[in-house]
């Protein structure tokens, strides 16, 4: 999911930047907007997430409710995480590319596309660690 959300974030932010006229509070403007997007996608995202993998690992897995919505809520702020910080990247790393007189529509695409990967797989096992291990000692 976070690779989608980078993606399209990227594709928002390079039709953005065609226009060589664009000041500094318009690419304030957009990160905000796109950060926001990506909030909000990732709330809506991220609490169907640790609802359906919950009630799944209850009611299909008969894993104990508190271990099943443990997970489930790891997965589901990891998407949250993930969605987030990939909005972002898709957005400031184009603007960080134009700045740097570099094409963003050629240079973007493979780095968000790594840093989007990362951002995933740090998150879910960032969390799971801290909340899994280290707090609640699963």
């Amino acid at each position: 999911m976070s690779g989608n959300v980078g993606t399209q974030s990227l594709a928002v932010t390079i039709r953005v930047l065609m226009d060589e006229q664009i000041s500094g509070r318009q690419k304030r403007f957009l990160i905000w907007k796109e950060v926001r997007v990506g909030l909000v996608n990732g709330c809506i995202l991220g609490l169907l997430s640790t609802i359906f993998v919950g009630a799944y690992m209850v009611i299909f897995k008969e894993q104990p409710p508190l271990f099943s919505f443990s997970v489930s809520l790891c997965t589901g702020l990891a998407l949250l995480l993930s969605i987030l910080l990939s909005s972002l990247s898709g957005t400031v790393v184009p603007i960080i590319f134009k700045q740097l007189k570099v094409d963003p529509a050629v240079a973007s695409g493979p780095l968000i596309t790594a840093i989007n990967d990362l951002i995933a797989v740090v998150s879910f096992y960032g969390l799971v660690w801290i909340f899994l291990i280290r707090l609640l000692h699963f």
